[in-house]
């Protein structure tokens, strides 16, 4: 049965009160589990690249999934850009949310990217935002935070989504020059 509109939002969308996601997790607890992601994955973030970043989210995404039987997200460059985009606009702005002060929602955000429009028949999207700094800020420790809470981990292992785009911005909410990363992914599914 094709749909004309099917919009997912899961509990994943609602911030979770403004609290520092990426604290929620031992850094130590995280970097126990071994990977196969390589070494950025605990690497501090300032000392590596922006691809090398999102590259390593990706694959601990992935291998989340894998672990639970689930086909891997497909990179998808215009879910990137919106994922970025929102990154951007959080760092330095003091705003930690899925949606910012001046900004538009995300299925907005999705449309000006190309991502949603153009006859589809169905499609569903989903986001997850954190931040850390130090031992928390590394993909791994950031990632785990998503699997330890419970609307962020449905995300990651929803089936109803099958392409994944990463937005990764060194600096912090509250202040761009502070020591820290912030992290967003976007989730989608089109169907056409």
């Amino acid at each position: 049965m094709a749909f004309k509109l099917r919009k997912l939002y899961p509990a994943a969308l609602v911030a979770l009160a403004a609290t520092l996601l990426a604290l929620m997790v031992s850094p130590a607890a995280a970097s126990a589990k071994g990977s196969g992601c390589g070494p950025e994955a605990d690497a501090n973030p300032t000392s590596i690249s922006n691809g090398a970043a999102r590259d390593v989210v990706l694959c601990l995404v992935n291998k989340e999934r894998a672990s639970q039987g689930l086909k891997p997200f497909e990179r998808n460059k215009r879910l990137q850009k919106a994922a970025q985009r929102h990154n951007d606009r959080m760092v330095g702005t003091g705003c930690f949310d899925h949606e910012c002060n001046g900004e538009s929602d995300l299925g907005k955000r999705l449309e000006s990217v190309g991502y949603l429009g153009g006859g589809l028949t169905r499609w569903a999207y989903g986001e997850n935002i954190a931040w850390g700094s130090g031992d928390y800020a590394t993909p791994r420790a950031i990632v785990g935070a998503w699997m330890d809470s419970p609307p962020h981990r449905t995300s990651i292992l929803s089936d109803d989504f099958r392409d994944i785009g990463v937005g990764f911005s060194r600096g912090t909410p509250n202040d761009g020059r502070a020591s820290g990363t912030v992290y967003t992914t976007d989730f989608g599914l089109r169907v056409g």
